[in-house]
């Protein structure tokens, strides 16, 4: 390998890194956004245009708005909603210069002081990300839930109502 066909090797790798760390930073802010409960800086987070964002029994949406004004404000965005979104185990391929995708696992926790509950799930994020303007943004976002653990609680006592893969049913 020639020096310049070594440099052009380091070039693609550095990119490739800098690509998988910007998705890292891209997925840290979206999940910091939800827990803020700050609607635009969710809404940025995602790509412009057409973007499938599938949420199961929660709600598809076929565009940022869509899914910001449809389901996150009107689910998340309350003084008595509590949530924690936490990602890990990230698994990040670079397509190309502008097309990634990931698989991440997410652990929520969610406390629903008017309610009296507290909702624990733990699902997989599966998205595709493209680059926009020298920005990583999500195209494409599937979760696919893995269990859930719904309790009601009052002073002195919690009680699991439901404890399977899905809320619903």
């Amino acid at each position: 390998m020639t020096l310049e066909q070594r440099v052009e090797s380091l070039e693609r790798e550095l990119a490739e890194l800098r690509a998988i760390e910007a998705i890292r930073q891209l997925k840290a802010r979206y999940l910091n956004a939800c827990d803020r409960q700050d609607p635009e800086a969710v809404r940025a987070c995602f790509a412009q245009g057409e973007v499938v964002i599938d949420m199961s029994y929660f709600g598809r949406c076929e565009n940022r708005d869509e899914f910001v004004d449809g389901i996150f404000v009107p689910r998340g965005c309350h003084e008595h909603v509590l949530d924690m979104h936490h990602c890990a185990n990230p698994e990040i391929e670079i397509i190309d210069r502008d097309n990634a995708r990931g698989v991440w696992s997410l652990n929520y926790r969610n406390i629903n002081t008017e309610d009296q509950t507290v909702t624990l799930i733990s699902a997989l994020y599966h998205d595709e990300y493209r680059r926009e303007s020298g920005q990583w943004k999500v195209s494409r976002s599937r979760t696919e839930y893995r269990t859930a653990l719904h309790c009601s609680y009052e002073p002195g006592s919690l009680e699991a109502k439901v404890a399977a893969r899905t809320l619903m049913g």
